[in-house]
């Protein structure tokens, strides 16, 4: 179960912040939580449990280009087997010729 105020995406606002309603923010989904729902379990594909010492947007940037990464590998391997079955269809279609 995550709790949004253990996750590295989650953004506190500061105690001077203008709107004291909520507590902070959720930087993957955008939803903001009272100080009451901080800490309640929720299901979430993306908890990412916080590091010490590194700041949200920092985990945000690292997740982004983490799944970018997983995209770009997927590309790259459907890519690599167009041009085999590319280059093997020519072969066949030269020797038949």
């Amino acid at each position: 179960m995550a709790r949004c105020g253990r996750c590295g995406l989650w953004n506190k606002y500061p105690d001077s912040h203008t709107e004291q309603k909520w507590a902070g923010s959720c930087l993957w989904y955008q939803i903001r939580l009272a100080d009451d729902e901080v800490f309640t379990e929720r299901e979430c594909d993306r908890f990412f449990e916080k590091i010490p010492g590194v700041s949200p947007m920092e985990h945000f940037d690292y997740t982004l280009r983490r799944d970018e990464l997983g995209r770009l590998r997927a590309e790259h391997r459907r890519a690599l087997w167009i041009s085999i079955t590319a280059l093997v269809l020519s072969l066949i279609g030269l020797f038949l010729k």
